[in-house]
């Protein structure tokens, strides 16, 4: 029984550390399992295309948005620049994030200095006339 008795003392300290340490792995990793079921997380990417620039917009690593040209205009025309791109991205991001409708029209974009192809037309005009 001395034997027994002393292999509790010398092990049972040991054993219950790791036992604490495995239950603390585990309710983290629960945790974490749980945050991400809750949360999503949102990405604004510039993209080069053949016509100039645009953007995605991804949920989890997944497309959510893929916009290669300029939104609301008559025509196919990239944004003249990555800065452009990433204003007008920003811009959907951040209504997206809002829970809002992710439309941005040709005041804003002016208003975020995008440069506009010269025979681009409002393409929500068109249809409210």
């Amino acid at each position: 029984m001395t034997n027994t008795g002393a292999f509790f003392r010398k092990w049972g300290l040991s054993l219950a550390m790791l036992l604490a340490i495995i239950v603390a792995i585990a309710i983290g990793l629960y945790r974490r399992s749980r945050w991400k079921k809750d949360h999503v997380l949102v990405e604004l990417r510039a993209i080069q295309t053949p016509l100039g620039w645009g953007y995605d917009i991804l949920t989890n690593g997944h497309p959510y948005i893929h916009q290669n040209v300029i939104p609301d205009i008559r025509g196919q025309h990239g944004f003249q620049s990555k800065e452009e791109a990433l204003a007008v991205g920003q811009k959907v991001y951040d209504r997206l994030v809002a829970n809002q409708i992710p439309v941005v029209s040709i005041d804003e974009m002016r208003a975020l200095h995008v440069r506009l192809p010269e025979d681009s037309t409002d393409t929500n005009q068109l249809i409210k006339k």
